[in-house]
């Protein structure tokens, strides 16, 4: 395109007035500078848009049919902008957050919490599964962003680590059948404290439930390997068992690159942050 918008500005406030000076007092820019602006849109559109005399300036026939033109166009200009008012900061747009539901249980409630405070018309999508797959869905751009456990380092996504986690053995108060040992056994970090534990115990009762080892472990059945962020988020006083193997898991945000450029979204990683005590630098 080889117009100027700023030229079709000048143009339309132009119009409004009776002469050149007028014009530039108003834009707050000299009279050359207007006059100059004008002529290159002239010269641009190969049409005449005023009449010019000693009295002022007055539209040519060209000039009042592209001021039409001019209007509309700079109305479309203005409904692309995001808006800045808090109460529209939003402005109708869904975000699409994914995070592990045990991750949510800790972040989400203090993130969306912040949000509402900044953008009171904030809305927002949630999608849990395992931390893997929400990583995977970030980078095909299905989530917009996620709070990831252990991401992949991969070029084309933005990984900014936020804390730092401990996945432990944890036991309830009481008489703990050290037999068994309860756990999600298809994660890595579960493998890992497993691998490094000599004398473990023989049973495993595996669960894809976090809640639910927590809950079984309470319950005196075995010790329970589960992050200390889980433990805490389901409310029993569990105690992390002495002298047994641990994993240290980061916890990270992570964002396609063109993430992040709107108000919307940069209040939505404020308030990921804030969840997790990250302070803003």
């Amino acid at each position: 395109m080889k117009y100027r918008i700023r030229d079709i500005e000048n143009f339309v406030e132009t119009t409004g007035c009776k002469t050149i000076i007028q014009a530039a007092t108003k834009l707050e820019i000299s009279q050359p500078a207007l006059s100059e602006s004008l002529k290159r849109l002239e010269s641009d559109l190969g049409a005449t848009l005023f009449y010019r005399s000693r009295t002022g300036i007055e539209l040519t026939p060209s000039g009042r049919v592209f001021l039409s033109k001019a209007q509309s166009l700079i109305r479309s200009l203005k409904d692309l902008e995001f808006p800045t008012n808090k109460e529209t900061v939003f402005a109708g747009r869904t975000i699409t957050i994914g995070c592990h539901v045990t991750v949510a249980q800790y972040t989400i409630p203090k993130a969306l919490k912040h949000v509402r405070t900044m953008a009171p018309d904030y809305r927002v999508e949630l999608k849990h599964d395992l931390s893997r797959n929400i990583q995977a869905e970030i980078q095909r751009g299905t989530i917009d962003v996620g709070v990831v456990i252990n991401p992949a380092e991969i070029p084309d996504l933005v990984i900014q680590k936020l804390t730092t986690d401990t996945m432990a053995m944890w036991k309830g108060k009481g008489d703990v059948d050290k037999e068994t040992v309860i756990c999600n056994s298809d994660l890595f970090q579960t493998q890992s404290i497993l691998k490094k534990w000599k004398n473990k115990s023989a049973k495993i009762i595996s669960s894809e439930s976090l809640e639910l080892i927590c809950s079984l472990a309470n319950e005196n059945l075995g010790y329970a390997i589960a992050p200390a962020r889980a433990v805490e988020a389901s409310g029993y006083k569990l105690e992390q068992a002495p002298g047994l193997p641990t994993f240290t898991d980061e916890v990270c945000l992570v964002y396609r690159p063109e993430f992040g450029k709107t108000q919307a979204e940069k209040i939505i990683i404020e308030g990921i942050k804030k969840s997790l005590g990250v302070v803003k630098k």
